[in-house]
């Protein structure tokens, strides 16, 4: 043994060496949480920026943390003894439309007041006994609308006293219609969700849920004025109630309550509720979802069982869910709950419940749920033991409602941050300008009022949100914690050597990116459950997860089985007899609720049964499938989600069916904008039906643009007037917006076609046999795309959501996935940002040319199909008014308002839940919708409006040299592919590449 050591003893000391190296690194690879020792305590120090007074801040109210805590240190308190009742028809004053006093619903005798429009609104009069905090709440019932939930807002005296109260959300209730239904192979599918009518009482509360109690109002002594004004979705309003504040009761006190009433505890009793049997819920994508656990009931391996509840749908703020269970004695019973939380890492989640909807004392306000990569079981309590309920002989019901109040603390300090970094950033560029020297001596600390001991104490609040996370109970290491250190570790970096910021501007602005995103994750606060146990102390809390070598072998099991299982397969499948084919291209939850509609809408009134079958969404893989499975004979008869530009592809191949040979073709394309059919059109043919459109608006924040000295009836129409803003943001620190994504040279064309089709130009002509890029129209829209970098400046790459809500890109043009994103994710700018039509070029009629495309997916017949015309019933039905509403509002339920469906249909667009005010301008544009040409051989149009863009704005090429030669390429490629396929070509003739046919 030691003649061995010796003789390897080199080899030996290196991996010696090499391990102790590998544990040196991986124990100092994580963040410092040292790093704040050697960093001054300031006091007093001004953090105040010179852009304060016209930041978005000083317009907006403050939040609701700001405004309890500086009247709670000023020594107002919660007024004691008040309850009053305003009943909603004694209101004081009411708008001139909008209301209507309704007798007799949902079983009350008096008369109620219903709110039905947006901008309808109703003010009550109160007068309270002295000053002091009051809380309020109403009793509302949801009317028909567009299934969205209720949004109101409350003015005191004419103003909103924090920015939470003008956007406060009242829930709709929810509930299955039947059992789930299953397959004919057996899987499980969750029922239809239908809306259940009724009066709720709800308290005035943070739609976000940031705040564990209702809101406290501040009111002086005498009478106020309340307006309650409707935001969105039309509701009853039946009673105001305004109350002092109630402090809920601590679990000893209720124990000690207990035992004075001589309660005992119930014995031999176990009840379980399966969670997935939830008799109501706020939001219809609340749902079943399956699990795969070999405990989780109930349980089968060989199909798909819908056996647990919640998952990542269950995740918003207010969002909650709710159980009846029956006690078949009274007494004292511990209650516990399977779930499993493994969504964010390391960090618990918070759920308040409610038994026969009252909170039973103040540890039920906010349940932590914590981390694990399996299933638990919450067992109620404390560290002394399960929590003791009393609970009466009969029906109960059981609440839980998701909250974050616990990090809503650490939420505020981060946003705060951010709010900081926007302002500091713009008194950055104001010095250094947009693309600053980071070589150059800029003298930021001379420039720049107490930039070090600004980044410092911005350092010091991220250190602390850390700290107060572990306090939660987040898990020392958790990745879910690494932004917050590294944004505070660039901030120590930064104070350290302030000459290096302007070298890590875009670096400044991703921190800031990435602390938002940060916190719009922690607010998604996820789990999935089981089951409820409600038991007799005398009996034994379940497992919490299944033994390892069980997991194993359910893991193996499924394994195996995914070699004989067709997972491609959705819903009832039909084998041996006539059916029709039809292939998605989208997720599977969206190829599920479009089976469940033709299940329930299209076979029964058709009698044409239907397979569907899901093929993947990468367009290239696609294509790909659909083009192996015609020339192979084995093409499906329907394929829906189709991209844009692929119909033209088959239609050359004589592998489509030409929907004009269908007599009805006319009336079905009258349902979608004219323009939009263009794309689909080969040889005096159209292959192909719209499904979903995309579309790109002018997106401006109303705060700073109202800051500039513009109003909304100032926002530009024209692209000059957009050049004339330009240089007027760029003087203040900020920019316009146009989308250019080099990364991704594809869309370059998607970029360019607004100003070709506003000039009047156009991509091809002599049917699609040459490019037109070569005409003055197109050289002039090409000039002024391209001048918008060249002689504008405009930045070249940037994430305008993110921009957007910092201030840094006030106004600029996006798409129809910023107008989810501002609305979902942007909750700080809730009535600061408005959308117009994007610019465009004036006519000399005075009308403003705004055409624009936004190509997107599509449905198309395939030529082999036996079942040409049960197929063109099948796109008629898919395409109609009725299954799209229906179908985006099943997609909106299931996925929540970040799915909405963009359809192209017209009417079905007005139906779906959109604003009043979005869906005018959404409908402004669409009267100029025009989309671009598909024609063989296109690909190098796109390829090369890429490369034209690359030389003139990168290059410094003259655009006219740069366009002529595109051309000349675009040209020959076109006649190549149609060389190819055996169609007429043309001859080369001159620099542009023009000629004659043949």
């Amino acid at each position: 043994m030691l003649r061995i050591l010796r003789k390897y003893k080199v080899s030996l000391s290196v991996l010696v060496v090499l391990a102790l190296s590998l544990v040196w690194w991986n124990e100092s690879r994580g963040f410092d949480n040292a790093a704040m020792a050697g960093i001054p305590e300031y006091t007093g120090v001004d953090e105040s920026s010179v852009l304060e007074l016209d930041s978005v801040n000083s317009k907006l109210e403050p939040s609701y943390s700001s405004y309890y805590t500086e009247l709670q240190s000023s020594e107002a308190a919660d007024a004691g003894n008040f309850a009053l009742v305003l009943p909603a028809a004694g209101y004081s004053a009411v708008s001139s439309g909008g209301t209507e006093l309704m007798d007799g619903l949902g079983g009350k005798t008096g008369p109620v007041l219903a709110l039905q429009t947006e901008d309808s609104w109703a003010e009550y009069k109160v007068t309270v006994p002295a000053d002091g905090f009051y809380q309020m709440g109403m009793e509302y019932y949801a009317l028909p609308g567009k299934r969205s939930s209720i949004i109101r807002s409350l003015k005191v005296d004419g103003e909103y006293l924090f920015s939470q109260v003008k956007k406060m959300e009242f829930q709709r209730m929810w509930a299955e219609d039947g059992e789930p239904w299953r397959d004919n192979q057996g899987n499980e599918f969750n029922p239809k969700r239908v809306e259940v009518s009724g009066w709720q009482y709800r308290e005035f509360r943070d739609a976000e849920a940031r705040t564990g109690e209702p809101f406290r109002f501040y009111l002086t002594k005498g009478e106020h004025t309340l307006r309650l004004e409707a935001i969105r979705e039309p509701a009853a309003l039946s009673e105001l109630r305004i109350f002092s504040p109630a402090a809920l009761p601590s679990y000893a006190e209720v124990e000690q309550e207990y035992q004075a009433k001589g309660y005992k505890s119930a014995e031999n009793q176990v009840i379980k509720v399966q969670a997935e049997t939830s008799v109501l819920r706020s939001d219809p994508t609340l749902k079943r979802i399956e699990d795969r656990e070999p405990l989780t009931e109930p349980f089968d391996k060989n199909a798909i069982v819908l056996n647990s509840f919640g998952g990542v749908g269950w995740r918003t703020g207010g969002q909650w869910a709710e159980w009846e269970m029956e006690v078949p004695e009274s007494g004292l019973y511990n209650i516990g709950i399977r779930f499993g939380q493994w969504f964010l890492n390391g960090i618990p989640v918070e759920r308040r419940i409610m038994i026969d909807g009252q909170v039973p004392f103040q540890e039920m306000n906010a349940v932590k749920f914590p981390y694990k990569a399996e299933w638990q079981v919450n067992r109620l309590g404390n560290d002394d033991g399960a929590y003791a309920f009393y609970l009466e002989k009969g029906k109960h019901t059981l609440r839980m409602e998701v909250q974050v109040s616990s990090v809503g603390p650490m939420i505020e300090d981060v946003l705060s941050t951010t709010q900081k970094m926007s302002l500091l950033s713009r008194e950055i560029t104001q010095v250094t300008g947009t693309n600053p020297d980071p070589n150059g001596d800029w003298k930021l600390e001379q420039n720049i009022p107490n930039l070090v001991p600004r980044l410092h104490l911005m350092a010091r609040t991220l250190d602390e949100a850390v700290q107060a996370m572990y306090d939660f109970g987040v898990e020392q290491g958790s990745s879910e914690l690494s932004t917050l250190y590294e944004a505070r570790d660039r901030f120590l970096e930064m104070a350290e050597e302030p000459s290096s910021i302007p070298g890590r501007l875009q670096q400044f602005t991703d921190l800031q990116s990435s602390l938002g995103t940060w916190v719009n994750g922690l607010m998604k606060q996820s789990i999935v459950m089981d089951y409820i146990v409600v038991k007799s102390e005398d009996q034994p809390w379940p497992k919490d997860a299944a033994p390892w070598y069980t997991r194993v072998g359910t893991m193996a099991y499924d394994f195996a089985s995914s070699f004989t299982k067709d997972y491609s397969g959705i819903g009832n499948t039909y084998k041996d007899e006539k059916v029709l084919e039809v292939w998605v291209s989208r997720g599977r939850d969206w190829a599920e609720i479009i089976k469940q509609m033709i299940d329930e809408d299209f076979t029964p009134n058709s009698g044409i049964k239907v397979n569907v079958n899901v093929i993947p969404t990468v367009a290239a893989d696609q294509k790909q499938i659909l083009l192996l499975a015609s020339t192979a004979g084995l093409a499906p008869d329907v394929a829906l989600g189709v991209e844009g530009e692929v119909p033209i592809d088959f239609a050359v191949r004589n592998s489509l069916v030409n929907l004009n040979d269908f007599a009805d073709y006319d009336e079905v394309a009258s349902r979608f904008r004219e323009g939009a059919l263009i794309p689909y059109k080969y040889s005096d043919g159209d292959y192909a039906l719209p499904e979903n459109q995309n579309f790109s608006m002018l997106f401006y924040r109303k705060d700073i643009m109202e800051q500039l000295g513009i109003t909304d009836e100032d926002i530009p129409d024209t692209w000059q007037e957009v050049m004339e803003l330009i240089p007027l943001l760029q003087q203040n620190g900020m920019d316009f917006y146009y989308p250019h994504a080099p990364n991704n040279p594809a869309l370059a064309i998607n970029e360019f076609a607004p100003f070709l089709f506003q000039y009047g130009g156009d991509f091809y002509k002599n049917n699609g046999t040459q490019s037109a890029l070569d005409s003055p129209e197109a050289l002039t829209a090409m000039k002024t795309w391209t001048g918008l970098f060249t002689n504008y400046k405009l930045q070249k790459q940037a994430d305008f959501y993110n921009r957007f809500r910092s201030g840094e890109m006030p106004i600029g043009v996006a798409d129809y996935s910023t107008y989810i994103l501002l609305s979902t994710a942007a909750p700080e700018l809730t009535g600061w940002w408005g959308m117009k039509p994007m610019p465009g070029i004036e006519q000399e009629d005075g009308r403003v040319n705004r055409s624009t495309g936004g190509l997107a997916q599509t449905a198309m017949i395939f030529s082999d199909s036996e079942m040409q015309e049960e197929s063109w019933e099948f796109l008629k039905w898919w395409t109609g008014a009725d299954a799209q509403e229906s179908f985006g509002s099943e997609l909106e339920s299931l996925l929540g308002v970040e799915a909405r469906w963009n359809t192209a249909n017209i009417e079905a667009l007005k139906r779906l839940p959109w604003q009043q005010q979005d869906i005018d301008a959404i409908l402004e544009q669409w009267e100029w919708f025009k989309e671009r040409e598909v024609v063989l051989g296109g690909y190098y149009t796109t390829r090369y409006i890429a490369n034209i863009w690359n030389e003139i704005v990168l290059n410094g090429r003259y655009p006219r040299e740069a366009v002529e030669q595109g051309v000349r390429e675009i040209n020959k490629e076109l006649n190549k592919k149609r060389e190819e396929f055996g169609l007429d070509v043309t001859k080369p003739s001159g620099d542009s590449g023009g000629g004659e046919q043949k």
